[in-house]
């Protein structure tokens, strides 16, 4: 059985005083959901001790394309100059590297999970097999469904914004624990509460803390980095605009 950690203070704000929500059986083992007293952050106290072994198990190692790929490409595209270096953080097997290898950007990759890493790396992606722990200097960072993974969020976000130049770009996507779609019992058991997968649940005031906590202010999904080819988002984006994170979190800021 994988050796578990326990964590101490809420990854987001630091606090010590949690408030019991429940306990989850997920792959034959027990699991502690609890809420931050101070700030309300909802997360796994006792994870896994490795956060990153478990992105390899039980995978079938074949390219997972999605819609949101193409979105960040677009909205980096748009925001960038050609030259530009556009680096990821946790990148998996390295979809977004792949879209863009002939684009007029240079990309870099980081994923601490092998097996993840090897995969991109044989079709020729760019990737550093281990953590990002800071260090570069990039024009752009993206975090695509990752620090919903790992034990120290904030950490992960404000290590992004201090590798960012000036004007540079932090592009986010994550779950989000207000999801409509959590109305439904079966997709709750199949996308939110999934630890050791999931043991982080972001609220949009949690993303906007973690964004502000690193001197960047977030900006919704909304329509600006929306394109025609983005239509069937459009509803979506509305309710952005009203303030109203129907969906997953889909947020980027500008380093002042």
């Amino acid at each position: 059985m994988p050796s578990r950690a326990t964590r101490q203070k809420c990854p987001i704000c630091g606090e010590s005083r949690f408030r019991q929500k429940f306990p989850i059986d997920r792959s034959g083992e027990r699991f502690h959901i609890v809420a931050c007293e101070a700030c309300g952050f909802i997360f796994v106290i006792d994870p896994p001790a490795d956060t990153a072994s478990h992105a390899e198990e039980g995978q079938q190692l074949v390219w997972r394309f999605r819609s949101r790929h193409e979105q960040i490409r677009r909205l980096l595209l748009a925001h960038l100059k050609p030259g530009a270096s556009v680096l990821e953080i946790g990148c998996g097997r390295g979809e977004l590297g792949y879209i863009m290898r002939n684009d007029p950007l240079s990309y870099i990759g980081y994923e601490p999970a092998h097996g993840l890493a090897e995969f991109g790396i044989a079709a020729g992606v760019n990737i550093v097999r281990e953590p990002y722990f800071g260090g570069m200097s990039a024009d752009a960072v993206v975090i695509d469904n990752v620090i919903e993974h790992v034990t120290e969020p904030a950490l992960m976000i404000r290590t992004a914004a201090e590798s960012l130049k000036p004007n540079g770009l932090l592009i986010v996507i994550t779950p989000n624990v207000d999801d409509i779609r959590r109305l439904s019992a079966s997709w709750r058991q199949k996308y939110l509460w999934v630890p050791p997968d999931h043991i982080n649940y972001f609220s949009a005031r949690d993303i906007s803390r973690m964004f502000r906590d690193a001197g960047i202010i977030d900006r919704r999904f909304r329509f600006s980095p929306l394109t025609l080819s983005d239509w069937k988002y459009f509803p979506r984006a509305i309710a952005e605009c009203l303030g109203l994170s129907i969906l997953g979190h889909n947020v980027f800021g500008v380093k002042n």
